[in-house]
């Protein structure tokens, strides 16, 4: 669980729900807030797609906001995650990419990265990189 301000709270379910209302080609299980509603052994990342034919895990995302996006979480939460089954994406504010791929770089973490914004209509835009 990532040591995020309360006020990024909201903001970082929002994009869970954002994402997983978006990846309609898998099974999505999401882990809103505190709620433990999927795990890989004794993990809950924020959201878990498997395969629709072989139930298989495929990718495996977790959602961090600018304040948590640190050292921390890259040396606890991360690499606990990017050792997972499937494909492990972080998805971060668009500013803060830089500083994610630093610490993945620092840790020795293998992520994709995914990036968000609000848009002028208050909707939240995903960008996953290939």
């Amino acid at each position: 669980m990532a040591n995020r301000n309360y006020l990024s709270q909201p903001l970082h379910d929002r994009v869970i729900q954002a994402a997983a209302a978006n990846l309609g080609n898998w099974i999505v299980y999401s882990n809103p807030g505190q709620q433990k509603n999927a795990y890989i052994g004794n993990a809950y990342p924020d959201i878990i797609l498997t395969n629709r034919v072989t139930n298989n895990i495929e990718f495996v995302i977790e959602v961090e906001t600018s304040d948590s996006v640190t050292a921390h979480e890259a040396y606890g939460q991360w690499r606990q995650y990017a050792n997972l089954p499937g494909t492990f994406y972080l998805l971060v504010p668009r500013e803060s990419r830089q500083n994610a791929a630093f610490f993945c770089n620092q840790y020795g973490i293998q992520a994709k990265f995914g990036t968000y914004w609000i848009d002028r209509y208050n909707q939240i835009q995903i960008h996953y990189e290939s």
